[in-house]
């Protein structure tokens, strides 16, 4: 029956009819006017709507300010603003929160919400990566099915038991079992964007983790579709499953063999590596909405058939990338905000003494406990360190917007109530929070390489040897590179070993990549046109390298995509498999003939940085200006190539001198040391030892080192002195190598070092890379030992 019934205004009207809040509004409703005519602001559904994701939006980030310190991810600080400001606080007060989310505007804001979740989750599907499957190690299989079943397991055990001791759940009974089976989904796309978050995408446990949630997520529907309404089907005793069976797959078979081939059909109409033309993104678009509604028609959720469509289409450039260009700024910072907050809207306040609350919170908590078990115990089986299970277990407890968007499933076809509703999101939200915060402090990825034996330039004397890896961002990276390798003296006798890693931004992908190139299978298409085609200019340009100095160099070539904030990781693991003695990395900027230096990109300032913190071995920043001085080539010179060394003493001049003297023993390059030191009788404590007797000792047994080393001594007084000695250096060398640490509070730095705009270059780097000098610079530093970074020897 129809009681308390109240109008809102004049053309709208809300009642409860059986306990159900019903509205009745008019169809057609007149254009507000505005304030000055008396109208309300919040009357018209574009102004109210506008209202309320600027509201969420605003909220979602204090909320994310204000958890920072807890290390919270964007998904968690969302659903605890909906929290806020639906039960804790504005639910309080009917009236305000009638105000800002009238029932009027309830239908508009989820169907905006729900719309955007289909090109959010089809943009997810693209970006994953589904021959992964057939890649994955046989522990990442193992894992994934054991956590699994362990999660469900556990659930339903504990379901039974509190029905013994409490009261049955009666009609809610199957929806409780299936948010047993929901709990114990890991979706891919939840872990890819937690890692991504964390930070930790391409570490070694991150790559574990996506192969186990692929395992996870390919269980959990297949369990869903087949064993759960099959059962269901069975114990009712109907023959409904089956046509419904037959119509999925027959729909997605359609999706597989119709709707794919047309949109790879439209992607490929671009030339390649060519952007994809607004007019084809559009079609694909248009084709997404088709599949929205066919899903629709059949009984399937729409995010669902949209991440599966998404799936099905190859994943990375240029599908994949347009996507996340132009879809993903308005979706991450407006939709899923939206969608998230109007999730915690939907939670009510409820009674924690109350028997139904203890209960749902033990069936919820056992899922979690059963996945925790069932992953930890086979990583150890597997002889995965201790600490890494733990994390990769913490990891897998993890949940996202994919669990987030069939728990509203249940919640909106009534198969389970307001209060398991409220109760399964409190407590994901607190395991996702506990397990976010417990890795970002346990686990550290460089971890695997901090007791990893430190190597250096010096040490590789008593080597076979020299081992470089080279990491190349672009194409206009590869020759300065080449010309420093060419001067790093490969003969018979003093071979090089080089190891090249092509950086690439991840963009279109939910995982990242680090794979030894190989371009002979020409029917590999895992990987994009433009992606292949530069990594291959740059790989036939090192071939030709190693043809000119054949016998004496041994290369291979790796590409790693991850995201910018990770990708020092890559580089890391690299030198450490490689057990290279130096990492050259490209400065983060580049010089153009007319002498305006460009910065390439400011990520790459951010990962040399850490690539200094992080690396097992000595790293060099190249700072090329081969640009202003006409690209001079060592390979080709005729006249000789002039190298400076500037030691003002410390580890890291030590191991630019022992760089300095293997590229002396070119044919081409002649080597000037210059030693600056302050006058010894008036500071005695900054006495070291004379690097004229390094030279001597090194060139007594090198004997085409004679007359090719030259030694110069600069006395000065402070650091202004020091850099005079440098500015007299234009002109008359083409290449300078430094070190980027010298004696602490030497005063032959004074002045410099409180002036150093870039650290990661020290003060004599930061002086060479700041001025207008047309000379190439290296800045080597050898990796210390500190309190922070142990090696066992």
């Amino acid at each position: 029956m129809a009681k308390n019934i109240e109008r809102l205004d004049e053309l709208t009207s809300f009642g409860l009819i059986y306990d159900e809040k019903l509205v009745c509004q008019y169809i057609h409703r007149e254009i507000n006017r505005g304030i000055f005519y008396g109208d309300n602001p919040f009357g018209a559904t574009t102004s109210m709507l506008t209202v309320q994701i600027l509201l969420m939006f605003i909220l979602t980030r204090i909320t994310h300010f204000l958890l920072s310190p807890c290390h919270q991810t964007y998904l968690v600080s969302q659903i605890v603003a909906g929290i806020i400001l639906g039960p804790v606080l504005l639910g309080r007060n009917i009236h305000s929160f009638d105000m800002l989310f009238p029932a009027t505007s309830i239908l508009t804001l989820s169907t905006f919400a729900e719309f955007g979740m289909i090109i959010h989750f089809f943009k997810m599907g693209v970006e994953v990566n589904t021959k992964q499957l057939l890649m994955m190690e046989k522990r990442a299989v193992v894992i994934g099915l054991l956590g699994h079943i362990s999660s469900i397991v556990f659930g339903i055990i504990v379901v039974f038991g509190v029905e013994a001791i409490f009261t049955p759940f009666g009609r809610e009974r199957y929806g409780i079992f299936n948010l047993v089976i929901i709990g114990s989904l890991t979706s891919f796309p939840a872990i890819s964007n937690f890692l991504s978050e964390m930070n930790i995408l391409n570490s070694e446990i991150g790559r574990m983790a996506l192969s186990t949630s692929l395992v996870c997520d390919a269980c959990m529907w297949l369990f869903y579709l087949i064993i759960v309404n099959g059962g269901k089907a069975f114990i009712q005793k109907t023959n409904e499953f089956l046509p419904q069976l037959v119509i999925s797959v027959c729909y997605f078979i359609l999706l597989f063999f119709m709707l794919r081939p047309l949109v790879i059909w439209i992607s490929n109409r671009n030339p390649k590596g060519k952007p994809m033309t607004e007019s084809h993104f559009v079609l694909i678009i248009c084709v997404l909405m088709l599949v929205g509604y066919s899903a629709q028609v059949t009984g399937q959720p729409s995010f669902v058939v949209a991440f599966w469509f998404g799936l099905v289409l190859p994943e990375g450039p240029p599908l994949g990338s347009i996507l996340a260009e132009r879809l993903d700024i308005v979706g991450s910072t407006f939709i899923v905000p939206a969608y998230c907050t109007i999730s915690g809207l939907k939670t009510c306040v409820p009674d924690i003494t109350g028997s139904r609350t203890i209960s749902m919170t033990l069936i919820f908590l056992a899922g979690y406990i059963g996945k925790f078990v069932g992953t930890l115990l086979p990583s150890l089986h597997f002889q995965i360190e201790f600490w890494d299970s733990l994390v990769l277990s913490l990891i897998m407890c993890c949940k996202g917007l994919m669990d987030l968007c069939l728990m509203n499933v249940l919640l909106h076809t009534k198969a389970i109530g307001e209060l398991a509703f409220t109760m399964m999101l409190y407590t994901m939200v607190a395991i996702t929070g506990f397990s976010t915060l417990i890795v970002f402090y346990i686990y550290d990825p460089s971890r695997r390489y901090k007791t990893y034996i430190r190597r250096s330039i010096k040490g590789s004397q008593n080597e076979f040897d020299l081992k470089i890896l080279v990491c190349i961002h672009n194409e206009e990276n590869v020759y300065p590179m080449i010309n420093l390798l060419q001067a790093s003296n490969p003969t018979n006798t003093t071979p090089l070993s080089i190891f090249v890693l092509h950086l690439m931004e991840l963009s279109g992908r939910a995982a990242s990549i680090l794979r030894k190139n190989d371009y002979t299978n020409n029917n590999d298409k895992s990987h994009s046109y433009k992606e292949i085609s530069t990594s291959e200019h740059i790989n036939n340009v090192f071939n030709q390298f190693l043809l000119h100095n054949q016998g004496c160099v041994t290369l291979q070539c790796f590409t790693a995509i991850a995201p910018y904030t990770s990708m020092h990781d890559d580089i890391c693991y690299m030198a450490m498999d490689t057990k290279s003695n130096l990492v050259i990395v490209p400065y983060h900027k580049q010089w153009s003939m007319d002498q305006n230096f460009e910065v390439s990109n400011a990520s790459i300032r951010t990962l040399n940085q850490k690539a200094l913190n992080k690396s097992p071995c000595s790293v060099g920043i190249l700072i090329d200006r081969s640009e202003k001085n006409g690209k001079i080539s060592v390979i080709n010179e005729k006249t000789n190539c002039e190298v400076a060394m500037i030691f003002l003493g410390g580890a890291d001049d030590q191991e630019a001198l022992a760089y300095g003297m293997r590229i002396a023993e070119h044919s081409k390059v002649r080597l000037t040391v210059i030693w600056v030191r302050i006058k010894t009788q008036q500071h005695k404590d900054w006495n070291i030892k004379n690097p004229y007797i390094d030279l001597m000792e090194r060139a007594k047994y090198t004997g085409n080192l004679e007359g090719k080393v030259f030694f110069k001594e600069e006395i000065v007084e402070d650091g202004e002195g020091t850099a005079q000695v440098i500015r007299r250096l234009e002109g008359r060398f083409n290449f300078v190598i430094v070190g980027r640490h010298h004696i602490v509070n030497s005063p032959c730095t004074l002045g410099l070092t409180e002036w150093c705009e870039l650290p990661e270059l020290g003060p004599l780097g930061n002086l060479l890379a700041m001025s207008d000098f047309t000379f190439s610079v290296l800045v080597v530093q050898q990796q210390p030992f500190n309190n922070e970074f142990w090696y066992v020897r």
